[in-house]
């Protein structure tokens, strides 16, 4: 998968938890901020721990390479996810159909897609958190596995990010880097 100029493939292991946070430590020491480590350091730490917990073993996200214009509050996590031995896919891609509206990305038969809109609970904060699903077989599987891939950009709360122009592009972006994911070496 093609990622956005200055993004970064992360696996969530404890090691990389550590290692981002030491990182942010030093950047906001360095910029006069370090009481924002308190609260940032929490906020990761619970984050990375219900990433890893629903079974995500990686993350995208920029990464300090990236450009300021490619630095915005957006994290993409990736789960496999599995049918019941023997048991395809097939009725939890329906459901997502018939429930959550999910389409076809850019009418690809590779990846299926839909939305999630909530309001979360950000150091004492209230914001929105537009959530794009992404779902792809994994090849070979017969259906009963698949990659998910979950985007989330966290907004003002009184912001529509499809309405938002710099917020819709970068939506659409997601979803032209997410569409260029191939499968090698199966």
């Amino acid at each position: 998968m093609i990622l956005p100029p200055g993004w970064v493939l992360y696996d969530t292991s404890e090691q990389t938890e550590r290692d981002l946070l030491e990182q942010a430590r030093v950047r906001l020491r360095d910029a006069g901020r370090p009481e924002t480590y308190a609260l940032l350091s929490e906020h990761v730490k619970r984050a990375l721990a219900a990433a890893r917990k629903q079974g995500a073993f990686m993350m995208i996200m920029a990464g300090d390479e990236a450009p300021e214009w490619a630095t915005v509050p957006v994290s993409i996590l990736g789960t496999l996810v599995k049918g019941a031995p023997g048991i395809s896919l097939d009725a939890m891609v329906a459901d997502a159909v018939e429930r959550r509206g999910a389409r076809a990305l850019h009418d690809s038969r590779q990846f299926l897609r839909w939305v999630d809109e909530r309001k979360v609970e950000l150091s004492g904060e209230t914001a929105g958190a537009y959530t794009v699903v992404y779902l792809t077989p994994i090849p070979g599987s017969r259906r009963a596995q698949a990659l998910q891939l979950t985007a989330t950009l966290v907004h003002p709360v009184d912001t529509d990010p499809t309405a938002d122009p710099a917020m819709a592009s970068w939506l659409e972006l997601l979803d032209a880097h997410v569409a260029t994911l191939t499968w090698t070496g199966r």
